[in-house]
């Protein structure tokens, strides 16, 4: 037998492995509790999210890149009261019940960075809005389920997948965040978070706009930094509620059914 091979016992069954594939099971063993999945960089997201699932002193980091945020809802906080500014917008994301498939319940068998990932891997739309502004993609997507239009999904790959989630029998999840502050703020926060996520990843066609401190001060990564702390923040959110999965059916108001 080759002495870079090595045999794995798991599960009363054995394994012949690599010692490079016995060092991933071992990492992936003190990295997550229950299931065990090979941990590797997806490459999708930002650099900076990336580090963000190497170790857990890395994950844990993220709670310092609070420091951005603050620094933000400082200076919107005293430009928006100068100028008067309506505080009626808010942030939102748009996830995969498919990825998530119940995440609160499954979390109590996962590490912290396998719920992190997973939360991250779900998001497919970063949005900014007020009143019911997400559900205008759902009722488009409606639309599209029920007179296909090949072009239109196309040109829109978020409502492409709306409809692929819905064909697979499945709910879109629709999460709101930071209600109450002003059109500036949400934009600045929500190209934050889509730089932090990266296009490769989402279903957004454009990045986002900065304004005020984020546009003047921040560096590139630091605006990335600044869009991880809210999507922490956002996924503390989702994991205290329950998920509502977003169905095409219409009531006899013809609007969109939660699940």
């Amino acid at each position: 037998m080759s002495k870079s091979l090595v045999i794995l016992l798991v599960q009363s069954e054995w394994f012949l492995v690599s010692k490079h594939e016995l060092i991933s099971f071992r990492r992936c063993i003190s990295h997550t509790l229950g299931v065990l999945h090979k941990p590797r960089s997806s490459k999708q997201f930002s650099p900076e999210l990336e580090q963000t699932f190497i170790s857990e002193k890395n994950y844990n980091n993220i709670k310092k890149f609070t420091k951005y945020e603050i620094k933000h809802r400082n200076w919107h906080a005293a430009n928006n009261d100068k100028k008067q500014t309506p505080r009626i917008y808010f942030n939102y994301l748009m996830l995969d019940s498919r990825i998530t498939n119940n995440l609160k319940k499954r979390a109590l068998r996962m590490h912290q960075i396998d719920v992190w990932l997973t939360f991250l891997r779900s998001v497919f739309y970063v949005g900014k809005g007020k009143a019911l502004r997400p559900y205008v993609h759902l009722q488009h997507a409606q639309k599209l389920l029920q007179e296909p239009d090949q072009l239109k999904l196309a040109k829109d790959p978020k409502l492409a997948l709306i409809v692929k989630i819905w064909q697979d029998k499945r709910g879109v999840l629709l999460l709101h965040g930071f209600r109450g502050i002003s059109s500036y703020d949400a934009h600045s926060r929500e190209a934050a978070m889509i730089d932090a996520l990266g296009l490769n990843h989402l279903t957004n066609r454009r990045v986002g706009l900065y304004f005020g401190v984020n546009k003047n001060h921040f560096t590139i990564g630091q605006r990335r930094l600044l869009g991880i702390a809210l999507l922490h923040k956002l996924l503390t959110k989702f994991m205290a509620g329950k998920e509502h999965e977003l169905l095409p059916q219409l009531s006899t108001h013809g609007h969109i059914q939660a699940a």
